[in-house]
């Protein structure tokens, strides 16, 4: 969702990468815009060893300063199965501790992307499906109750399951390099990767010394594909790009 909102934003899309770490992308919007990511959980190391929900968000609140405390900063938070209402809860300690209680939440439910009957993969049963459901509306209503915004995103991949795509993580997009860079990929972004398993393929970063990689392949772009993340990512825009009315005036947030 990320890559496809960075594509929508820039016209192009200059870095994309399978990212289990903590990336922050500078220089989006002809420099208005800030996007960072966080992955969680870290399965990948020893369960004594995985950063809890609540420090994976503090550090990505962390890394992603300054950050405004008002609509215009977004927090967007969803997993395919790990979102419980716990998170929710978390979510709002940690806002209203690091003074970040006005922003934007939107949560991103639950998927059927982990769900499904396929080779190598734990899938559920009926009753399993229904009970994911209920789970799911319960995660919506709470975090509307909190004052979030909400995407359904398990109705949507659960109505659609047919157009995913192949592959293990792949479910339901595929991003592809463009034969050729676009125009607009000649405005560099500035990209800071921090730590997990992804490879650093990164036009310019930013950020400590110790991690900096400058890359010197040339110019790319992709294009994310994939009918299914395309709909809950507008879905997402037109939950971030609204206008608010605000003492008779009214804000392009």
């Amino acid at each position: 969702m990320m890559y496809y909102l960075m594509e929508r934003v820039n016209t192009t899309l200059e870095d994309w990468d399978k990212a289990h770490d903590t990336i922050v992308y500078h220089n989006l919007n002809q420099g208005r815009t800030v996007a960072s990511y966080s992955y969680y959980p870290q399965f990948w190391l020893p369960k004594a060893q995985r950063p809890t929900f609540q420090r994976a968000l503090q550090q990505l609140l962390e890394r992603s300063r300054p950050l405004e405390n008002s609509p215009q900063t977004v927090l967007v938070a969803g997993g395919v199965q790990w979102l419980n209402l716990n998170h929710l809860k978390t979510i709002q300690q940690v806002l209203e501790r690091e003074g970040l209680e006005k922003i934007m939440v939107v949560v991103k439910s639950l998927g059927m992307g982990f769900h499904l009957p396929v080779d190598g993969i734990r899938s559920l049963t009926l009753n399993g499906v229904q009970e994911l459901y209920n789970v799911n509306k319960n995660i919506l209503e709470s975090a509307k109750h909190l004052g979030y915004e909400v995407i359904d995103t398990l109705s949507i991949t659960m109505g659609r399951y047919r157009e995913f795509l192949q592959g293990r993580c792949a479910w339901h997009l595929q991003v592809y390099k463009l034969p050729f860079p676009t125009a607009a990929s000649q405005r560099k972004l500035k990209i800071f990767r921090v730590g997990g398993e992804s490879r650093n393929t990164t036009t310019e970063q930013t950020g400590p010394q110790e991690h900096e990689e400058p890359s010197s392949q040339p110019d790319v772009s992709y294009h994310v594909k994939g009918p299914v993340n395309a709909e809950y990512s507008e879905i997402l825009l037109s939950r971030i790009c609204v206008n608010h009315a605000v003492n008779g005036t009214i804000r392009q947030q």
